[in-house]
């Protein structure tokens, strides 16, 4: 025995929660939940294969305590076919198995990662008590998965935290991540394999990045929490698409010594309004302050893909 508390992360092999993993490895006895064994992590854990939708599995596999869980596991691919079906049995259900299973445990904290798409809107200033108003399976499914800590609150007094998650950033563990599509890793992949980056909106897009380094300490900083509460996790700092495709396309020519064209494909002209997701309620409760590591994240990423090369 470690003598050290034990930590279970959900989905901890996928692409936040291998960096939670790798982060709290050696703070923790740590525990991976994943239904499939992909994608092994050099630091030391122990994998529990099980699928969190079925929760017959959850209960043969998750037959002793844990002090701490990060819920991470997550569906996002709406490419793929039953989407909304696979998302509602993941997000939303799966949710409801993992806390029907630790409900009557002795676990000190349950931080459950949700998505400020919850709010369903883009633009303009969104703090926790603005309207909930989800436009896709994504953003419903997990909205689901909240009403259900919600409930398990009220007629357990299960204590968990939500985080509303805004566009995390940070490159891949793994070369084999199924999270080549998210917004850095797509445009500095095009940008490796292509020497092209094509943007197919108008690049005025905006988004909140922050940096899953910075998720992963602001979520230490609330393992200690011991009252349900919900907080917005962002960095507060905001980008337009065409201000990362250049950071990439700068960030290519100084280690490639090559110039790279950016193409905007969109052709509306409009202007889109100012976006920020406040997270003021969360800084109340941590002391924290968010970093910009965009560059460090495109030459990591760089790296990843030159490794495979």
């Amino acid at each position: 025995m470690s003598g050290k508390e034990r930590l279970l992360i959900t989905g901890g092999l996928g692409n936040l929660g291998s960096w939670l993993s790798e982060y709290f490895s050696s703070k923790y006895d740590l525990f991976i939940l994943s239904k499939s064994a992909k994608n092994q992590l050099s630091c030391s854990y122990s994998l529990i294969k099980a699928d969190i939708a079925n929760i017959d599995e959850l209960k043969s596999k998750l037959n002793f305590e844990f002090d701490y869980c990060i819920h991470a596991a997550s569906y996002n691919e709406s490419f793929h076919e039953n989407y909304a079906e696979k998302a509602l049995k993941i997000n939303a259900l799966g949710t409801r198995n993992l806390v029907e299973v630790l409900k009557d445990t002795k676990i000190k904290n349950f931080i459950y990662l949700s998505t400020y798409h919850v709010y369903g809107i883009s633009s303009g200033l969104i703090n926790e008590d603005t309207e909930l108003s989800p436009r896709n399976d994504y953003a419903s499914t997990h909205l689901f998965a909240e009403y259900y800590l919600k409930q398990f609150l009220n007629t357990h007094n299960f204590q968990s935290v939500i985080l509303r998650l805004t566009n995390c950033y940070g490159a891949p563990k793994n070369i084999n991540s199924t999270k080549w599509y998210l917004v850095l890793n797509d445009l500095t992949r095009s940008a490796f394999e292509k020497s092209v980056i094509t943007l197919t909106g108008n690049g005025e897009e905006l988004r909140d990045l922050i940096w899953i380094g910075d998720v992963c300490k602001a979520i230490e900083k609330l393992l200690d929490s011991s009252l349900f509460n919900i907080y917005n996790l962002s960095s507060g700092l905001t980008y337009k698409m065409i201000f990362l495709a250049e950071k990439v396309k700068q960030n290519f020519y100084r280690r490639y010594d090559k110039n790279i064209e950016i193409i905007v494909e969109g052709t509306n002209n409009l202007r889109t309004q100012e976006l920020k997701v406040d997270n003021s309620k969360i800084k109340g409760i941590i002391d924290f302050n968010f970093e910009d590591h965009i560059d460090q994240e495109i030459n990591a990423i760089f790296d990843l893909l030159e490794a495979k090369a």
